[in-house]
């Protein structure tokens, strides 16, 4: 690998402070100062983190306001972007170094550079019409229209009703409880997982999936009561109350069982039959509470709690069931990738209580594990406590000389 011969100056997109500063300082040290961070105006290069939520708005952004500037994007997934460079998470010297010998090749080329410009731009003038599918569509959401609500959408009160906030007895009630696994012994701990693969949430999850791809009503059935799912509204039916489904939800599937669910498609007779309004459920709503009720207190098997997780971001709590200590468990994984059992120390949270929370969010898909070095080795900051007291428990301790 060549050694790069001069600084390039690089602006950053898509990243926060600490990120931000992390590759700063891997730029300026490992790799020997190959180049500088420096503002989007006086850049050479882009360089967006296309694990971003709204990485796909960030490109679209660059290309718009600065044609031809080479972009360089970061993904944990391989990219392959027309007009862009890659560079696998987590990164090392021998990749940065190797895009920056390209693209110093291509800023090298002085008068061939501008000929093939209007071709690109006619290209990119066509792409709304044919826009072609990458994997930065998946981290953009598309918005549907807002439409009328109509009188049968009002009577849906499952699915519109707003959020439950639990405490900690109330929700020890509301999730359930585990015999085999006690929380206070940390040694414990990593054992405390589950696989949703072997629950009515993996199958639910699958075929939500499933209905999403297909754009079309599907009707999952099972040994228990059959799951409607209707992908353009958003929704599920069920024909069962909370109760009933928290105690399907802890049942582990036998072998035997999963031979008895199946997928199928619901004919427009059976999408348009008439059905109980108030047991329509949003999905997301739906998943969560599943997810809960799966978890018991436990982590989803595949996450290692001993490695760093992130929220891409923050739930909708005004329509979920709020756990105890989520927005503060929110608000920590949001701003810095932390280990679940760092977040038990540093929120001092109770471990089922964490668990329970990132288990809901990866149901959801809100939650990704950390496969950056940075975030491994810095450990995350200790908020003061001082500043986590509420205004009684200040005044309190004023007047006991605290």
């Amino acid at each position: 690998m060549t050694k790069t011969a001069h600084s390039y100056r690089i602006a950053l997109h898509g990243m926060d402070g600490r990120t931000c500063k992390t590759m700063e300082m891997y730029l300026k040290g490992p790799c020997r100062g190959a180049a500088v961070v420096v503002p989007a105006e006086a850049a050479q290069i882009d360089m967006i983190d296309a694990d971003h939520v709204k990485a796909r708005e960030i490109l679209e952004q660059c290309k718009a306001a600065r044609p031809g500037r080479p972009i360089i994007l970061l993904s944990l997934q391989t990219l392959q972007i027309d007009n862009t460079f890659f560079v696998k998470k987590p990164v090392n010297v021998e990749q940065i170094l190797g895009v920056l010998d390209k693209i110093g090749a291509l800023l090298k080329a002085p008068e061939v550079k501008p000929a093939p410009a209007p071709a690109v731009t006619a290209a990119e003038e066509q792409r709304p019409l044919a826009p072609p599918k990458t994997t930065l569509d998946v981290y953009v959401k598309p918005v549907k229209p807002s439409q009328p609500i109509a009188n049968l959408e009002r009577q849906k009160t499952a699915k519109h009703q707003s959020a439950m906030q639990l405490n900690e007895g109330g929700f020890t009630a509301f999730l359930g409880t585990l015999g085999d696994i006690d929380f206070d012994d940390e040694v414990q701990l990593p054992t405390a997982c589950y696989d949703p693969r072997q629950f009515f949430l993996g199958y639910v999850q699958s075929a939500v999936k499933t209905a999403g791809l297909q754009v079309r009503p599907l009707r999952l059935s099972s040994i228990w009561k059959p799951l409607y799912i209707f992908p353009e509204q958003n929704e599920v039916w069920l024909d069962a109350d909370d109760k009933q489904l928290r105690a399907f939800a802890g049942v582990a599937f036998k072998s035997g069982t999963a031979g008895n669910m199946s997928l199928s498609a619901l004919e427009p007779a059976a999408v348009d039959k008439e059905r109980d309004p108030e047991k329509y459920q949003d999905v997301a709503g739906f998943i969560w509470k599943l997810a809960l009720w799966t978890s018991k207190g436990r982590f989803p098997i595949g996450l290692d709690i001993q490695r760093p997780v992130f929220l891409l971001r923050w739930p909708n709590f005004t329509r979920l069931v709020i756990t105890p200590d989520a927005l503060r468990i929110a608000a920590l994984l949001v701003k810095t990738p932390t280990t679940p059992i760092a977040v038990c120390r540093v929120l001092n949270v109770k471990p089922q209580y964490v668990f329970a929370f990132i288990s809901a969010c990866h149901a959801l898909g809100l939650l990704r594990q950390s496969e950056r070095e940075a975030d491994a080795v810095i450990a995350p900051p200790v908020p003061d406590r001082a500043q986590n007291q509420g205004l009684l428990r200040k005044i309190l301790s004023k007047l006991r000389g605290a």
